[in-house]
């Protein structure tokens, strides 16, 4: 079995303000944690979709919608809707943190606000969050013999080529893959040659095939501007050995 070393914990940082992005970044990046960071809703649904943050951080003044809004969505996307979100707003009104709360928000805290505060709350979200070892990792049963694949006790028909781009990346899990990459070690290109294109075109035909919902995948992320990665345990068929053996 493949499996993947716990990263660190992923903060999502929501701010219109990019000076106040930088003192948290900084804050929580002293704290041994992984920052990400949006200055707008657009952006933030993105790399939560994504990334799947283990906490996110959301002011209440954005430029392209209200952090009541972005709040909602948020609650609304799977993998995301049970993510601990702490809002931070430099209205000083006990009204707006009400709302906050109302909304869905998980803390509140208002602006300016002590880094040592800040700290301390994000550490109480993380204790207070689902745990991250416990959440869904698909298992993905594969027999190179038989050239097949096994998902949730299922056999799912690959076409030769998304056999080994799966293979290839459950080898891998948890490493990041440009379409360059994959190129030289799926289709054997040398390096330069190749279309990326059709490294994107088989990663949709092959969520379509072995994802729940493949516009949300669980098994082969998209980590945007960068590559794809795999998140699954991967488990080998011994010789003479089917799927639920």
């Amino acid at each position: 079995m493949t499996t993947r070393l716990q990263a660190p914990p992923t903060i999502l940082a929501i701010d219109h303000d990019s000076a106040v992005r930088a003192t948290i970044r900084g804050t929580l990046e002293q704290e041994g944690h992984t920052m990400l960071e949006a200055g707008d809703a657009r952006t933030a649904l993105q790399l939560a979709r994504e990334h799947r943050p283990d906490v996110i951080i959301l002011d209440f003044a954005l430029s392209d919608m209200s952090g009541f809004e972005l709040c909602a969505h948020l609650r609304s996307m799977p993998f995301v809707d049970q993510t601990p979100i702490l809002f931070v707003s430099d209205h000083q009104n006990a009204q707006y943190a009400a709302e906050a709360l109302n909304k869905g928000a998980d803390d509140y805290l208002r602006k300016p606000f002590a880094t040592r505060e800040l700290s301390a709350r994000v550490r109480a979200l993380l204790r207070r969050a689902p745990n991250r070892s416990a959440q869904r990792v698909p298992t993905v049963f594969i027999d190179m013999d038989g050239r097949s694949v096994w998902i949730n006790n299922r056999i799912v028909e690959l076409t030769p080529t998304e056999f080994s781009l799966l293979d290839y990346l459950c080898q891998h899990v948890g490493e990041l893959h440009t379409a360059h990459n994959l190129l030289e070690k799926v289709w054997a290109y040398l390096p330069g040659e190749g279309d990326t294109a059709l490294v994107r075109n088989h990663i949709r035909n092959l969520r379509r095939k072995i994802e729940v919902n493949p516009d949300y995948p669980e098994i082969v992320i998209s980590l945007h501007g960068r590559g794809y990665t795999c998140n699954a345990h991967a488990v080998y068929a011994l010789a003479g050995q089917a799927a639920g053996d």
